[in-house]
């Protein structure tokens, strides 16, 4: 049994040596194969070919409307409002003259008779004092006998710049009267909306009291705050320019809707935190239009600036910045150039440049994970 065990364990060590030789004879037997370099991974790229072109430049800003003129309706004597006009109510509108308010006008209508009668009676009394004068300067030289002009005195002088006076304090009453006869009837300065009222008829009124809030429909302003370097871009009346720069707002209720403006000033002053200086945008009749532009809503403005010539129109994807620099890449024979470009200005997805590039530039688009110059590159056809 012990020897038939050492046969087995011998032909398996046997066996194993076999396989060992077998192994080490394939592992050094074996043809090397010649080492080759990896072909190098030319990246395709997509360019743009620059053309210089005019572009118009557009400013964008926001702001709230605001009327240009805002006032109240304000009795300039009391009484008890007999008439009102169904207008003046809020969101009412109304034309310039038209009638708004009538107060009660019997008490300065008697004001007036009485005005006049007074006028009547300083008048016959500097009839009657004129006719004693001349009475007293004919008993002074006819009966008396006097060469000489007769004294003030005699010849009632005093007398008669009194009743003069009298007569033009009872003119200047009559003309008080009538004009607060014509103010009982209180009519509109100018075409307007009405923002509040506070009036009923048959409500005594004081002088002075408010009864209604109005603004003008002439035209509206928005005021839209801009950095002082885009001034520039556009015409501003009084400041460079005659005529201001046209202008579109958009107002979106839903959908988007555009009524025309104009630029027509800037503020007085800068404001000291923000550094920004507000553009005054006016809209001329807005209520005329569907929707109306209405005060107190907030829109977009958007204004037309100066025409750029022979400009290059960059994508921003396409620019790098770096240290302060913007730069980008150029394509020129197959290999990546870098250039540094200096941003005139960002309009939407695009920069302006105006200088450091070249009509037909290949500009790349495509963007790549650590660019070189020298780099070669394959351009997409």
């Amino acid at each position: 049994m012990k020897k038939r065990t050492f046969i087995q364990m011998l032909l398996v060590a046997m066996v194993l040596c076999f396989g060992a030789l077998v192994s080490y004879y394939i592992v050094h037997t074996k043809p090397k194969l010649p080492k080759r370099k990896p072909k190098p991974v030319i990246p395709l790229v997509k360019v743009k070919k620059l053309a210089p072109e005019n572009y118009r430049l557009v400013v964008n800003g926001y702001g709230t409307v605001k009327a240009l003129r805002v006032g109240n309706i304000v009795p300039e004597v009391s009484g008890r409002v007999v008439y009102l006009s169904p207008k003046l109510i809020p969101g009412g509108t109304f034309k310039r003259g038209e009638v708004l308010v009538r107060l009660d006008k019997r008490d300065y209508e008697t004001a007036l008779y009485l005005a006049e009668a007074e006028l009547e009676e300083a008048k016959r009394a500097f009839e009657e004092i004129k006719a004693q004068a001349i009475a007293a300067k004919e008993e002074w030289r006819n009966v008396l006998g006097h060469k000489e002009p007769p004294p003030p005195l005699v010849a009632k002088e005093p007398q008669l710049a009194a009743a003069k006076a009298r007569i033009a304090a009872a003119e200047a009453k009559v003309a008080k009267a009538k004009l607060d006869l014509a103010r009982t009837v209180i009519k509109a300065p100018f075409d307007g909306i009405v923002v509040e009222s506070h009036l009923e008829l048959g409500q005594f009124v004081a002088k002075g009291a408010v009864l209604a809030k109005v603004y003008d429909t002439h035209a509206v302003e928005i005021a839209v705050p801009l950095e002082v370097e885009r001034l520039s871009f556009f015409d501003i009346p009084g400041f460079n320019a005659k005529k201001g720069s046209l202008v579109k707002v958009w107002l979106n209720i839903g959908e988007e809707k555009v009524y025309p403006g104009q630029v027509v000033r800037t503020a007085a002053q800068a404001d000291e935190k923000t550094r920004l200086i507000n553009v005054f945008v006016r809209v001329k009749r807005p209520l005329s239009q569907k929707p109306p532009l209405l005060p107190g809503l907030f829109v977009k403005v958007e204004i037309k600036g100066h025409l750029l010539k022979n400009v290059f129109l960059v994508p921003r994807e396409a620019l790098y910045f770096e240290e302060g620099n913007w730069y980008l890449w150029l394509v020129k024979d197959g290999v990546l150039k870098r250039k540094t470009v200096k941003v005139f200005l960002f309009q939407g997805d695009n920069a302006i440049i105006k200088e450091g590039l070249e009509p037909g530039d290949l500009l790349l688009l495509t963007r790549l994970s650590a660019p070189v110059s020298g780099m070669k590159v394959r351009v997409k056809p």
